[in-house]
C-alpha cells in the first residue's frame, strides 16, 4: 500500500464543538478518507495490543498545547511517515485491523447509508452483471456475489479482482484506472470516478500460465476471452493482420478457447497497458524519450516512438521510488475548507509524478531508470503485485487468494475486536459479517508465514555491495525481495 497525506485542513465539526485538524488520506495515488490524529491513535494503540511482538513504528506523541500551522506540518509529515511503514509491513497491511479501520473511515467520510444499493459489475466487453450490494460491502464481498452469480466456482475466485476500467465506445481505447482493494467499498470508490467508469472483472494475476487451468472452467473462460478480446481490440496485444483475421473468425464462430490458444501465443499478451511516459535509462540517461509503457509478469516494456522496445526484468530491480513534482502552486495550497463527504476529492488536476527503480544491467553495474508518468503510482502498484505473485510462488509453489492471505496474515483474537473511533469521538464495534462494515475474525496466530529459507545465490554479494544507496532527501525506497533470488541465469 502507498499511502499519502498530501494535505491537513482545518474542519469545523457543528455548532458545540470545536474545529479540528483532518489529515486526507490517499492510498495508491488516490483520495480514500479524512481522519483525525486521534482516530489514527486508537488505531495505533489497538495494533499494538493485537501485535505485542511485533515492533510497530513511531506514533508522532499527543501535544498538550493547541498545535501552530507549523506543528500541524510537523505532525502531517510524522503521520504520513507512520502510515508510509505500516503499508510496508506485510503483517499489517494485511491484517483485519487496518482494513477494517480504512473501511470504515471511508464509509463515515461519504456518509453512506448502510442499504441495499443497486450496482452493476461488467465483463470486459460490456456484459452486465445485475447486483444488489449494500453501499457498506468491500471489494472482496462485491467479488464473491459477482462470482456467485455467474456460477463460477468459489476455489478460482483467487484468481480474479474488481477494478475500475474506462473504455472508449467510440476508439475502443481502454485504461484500468486502479485495482479495488478490501479495504475500500466498490460503490463508495466508483463515486469519485467519472460517470463512464466501470466496474469489472479481471483476472489478478500475472502469470500466464494460470490461464490452463482457467480455461478448463466454462465460467472462468467465458471471463479470459471476454478480458482478451478487450484487449486485441484496444491494440494491447500484437498480432499480424493474417492474426488478427483468424481472431476474428473465432470470435465470430463463437470459438472462445481457440480464440484464447491464438492470443495468448501473440506479443505483450497478458500486459496492462500503462499508458505514456517519458524515459531515461542507460548509463547517465543516455537513452531518453518518450515511450508507451506495458507491465507484465517478468517486467516493464518500454515501446518508444521509433519502434524499439527496452525491456526491464523485474527480478533485476533491486529497488524503486516514487518522486511528487511539485509546482509552484502546489506549494501554496489552501488549509482551509473541505467538503465533508469528500466529493471534492477526484482524480483531476493531480502532480506529475516520476517512478525511479535502480536496474542490475549487467553482473556489477546498477543503473537507475526514471520515468516521468502521470500513472507512475500504477506502475509502482503492478511492479508491487508481481513481485507479491513471485514470492509467494517461491515460497508456497502457487499463487495465494484473498482466501489464504487472510488465513496466513489476517488472524486477530476473539477477544480483541476492532473498535473503530469515529471524528466525533463515539465509537462502533466492528462486527464479524459478510455484507456490512464489518470485519471477519479468524485465528489467534499473529506470527508471520512459514518461509523456506533464502537459497544462497552467487550474486548475493553485489546485493550486499549495493545495500547502501543514496536517495535524493526524501525520498524513500521500496525494496524489491524478488532481486534477492536472481542468480546469474538471469543476467
Amino acid at each position: 500500500m502507498h499511502f499519502s497525506l498530501p494535505d491537513a485542513r482545518h474542519l469545523a465539526a457543528d455548532d458545540k464543538a470545536p474545529a479540528y485538524v483532518g489529515y486526507n488520506i490517499h492510498i495508491n495515488g488516490n483520495f480514500h478518507c479524512t481522519v483525525r490524529y486521534r482516530q489514527l491513535h486508537s488505531l495505533h494503540a489497538q495494533l499494538h495490543q493485537q501485535y505485542p511482538t511485533l515492533k510497530l513504528p513511531h506514533f508522532p506523541p499527543k501535544k498538550i498545547l493547541p498545535l501552530t500551522n507549523t506543528k500541524v506540518e510537523e505532525r502531517r509529515l510524522l503521520l504520513e511517515r507512520y502510515l508510509q511503514l505500516v503499508g510496508q509491513n506485510s503483517i499489517l497491511s494485511n491484517s483485519d485491523l487496518l482494513i477494517g479501520f480504512l473501511a470504515s473511515a471511508q464509509q463515515e467520510i461519504f456518509q453512506e447509508k448502510h442499504e441495499g444499493v443497486p450496482m452493476d459489475v461488467h465483463f470486459m466487453t460490456g456484459l452486465r452483471i445485475p447486483l444488489i450490494v449494500s453501499s457498506a460491502d468491500r471489494s472482496d464481498v462485491v467479488l464473491e456475489n459477482a462470482c456467485s452469480h455467474i456460477l463460477l466456482p468459489a476455489d478460482l475466485i483467487k484468481y480474479f479482482s474488481l477494478y475500475i476500467v474506462e473504455i472508449d465506445d467510440v476508439t475502443n481505447e481502454m485504461v484500468v484506472l486502479k485495482k479495488l482493494e478490501d479495504f475500500e467499498s466498490p460503490y463508495i470508490s466508483l463515486k469519485m470516478f467519472k460517470s463512464n467508469h466501470k466496474i469489472c472483472i479481471r483476472k489478478s494475476y500475472w502469470d500466464t500460465t494460470y490461464d490452463i487451468e482457467l480455461m478448463c472452467d466454462r465460467v472462468a473462460l467465458e471471463l479470459l476471452y471476454a478480458q482478451t478480446v478487450a484487449e486485441v481490440s484496444a491494440g494491447w496485444i500484437t498480432a499480424t493482420p493474417a492474426i488478427l483475421d483468424h481472431l476474428q473468425k473465432c470470435q465470430l464462430n463463437n470459438q472462445k478457447k481457440e480464440y484464447l490458444e491464438l492470443a495468448r501465443l501473440q506479443r505483450h499478451y497478458g500486459y496492462v497497458m500503462a499508458g505514456q511516459g517519458f524515459a531515461e535509462w542507460g548509463s547517465g540517461g543516455a537513452s531518453k524519450g518518450y515511450a508507451q509503457i506495458l507491465l507484465g509478469h517478468s517486467g516493464l516494456l518500454l515501446l518508444t516512438q521509433d519502434h524499439h522496445e527496452a525491456y526491464f526484468k523485474v527480478i533485476r530491480m533491486r529497488c524503486w521510488r516514487i518522486t511528487t513534482l511539485h509546482s509552484e502552486d502546489d506549494e501554496d495550497r489552501s488549509q482551509n475548507g473541505h467538503a465533508q463527504n469528500g466529493s471534492e476529492h477526484t482524480n483531476s488536476n493531480e502532480p506529475k509524478l516520476e517512478l525511479s527503480f535502480e536496474y542490475l544491467m549487467n553482473k556489477d553495474s546498477l543503473q537507475w531508470v526514471t520515468i516521468h508518468s502521470e500513472r507512475a503510482m500504477f506502475m509502482s502498484v503492478c511492479l508491487q503485485a508481481v513481485v507479491d505473485e513471485l514470492m509467494c510462488q517461491k515460497n508456497y509453489g502457487g499463487l495465494h487468494g484473498n482466501s489464504e492471505r487472510s488465513t496466513v496474515y489476517r488472524g486477530t483474537s476473539k477477544k480483541n475486536s476492532l473498535t473503530y473511533l469515529k471524528r466525533d469521538g463515539s465509537s462502533q464495534i466492528i462486527t464479524p459479517s459478510s455484507s456490512t462494515d464489518t470485519l471477519s475474525s479468524g485465528n489467534g496466530d499473529n506470527s508471520r508465514p512459514v518461509t523456506s529459507p533464502k537459497e544462497k545465490f552467487s550474486i548475493r554479494k553485489l546485493s550486499e555491495k549495493f545495500a547502501s544507496v543514496s536517495f535524493r532527501s526524501g525520498n524513500d525506497c521500496v525494496e524489491n525481495n524478488a532481486f534477492e533470488g536472481i542468480g546469474d541465469d538471469d543476467l
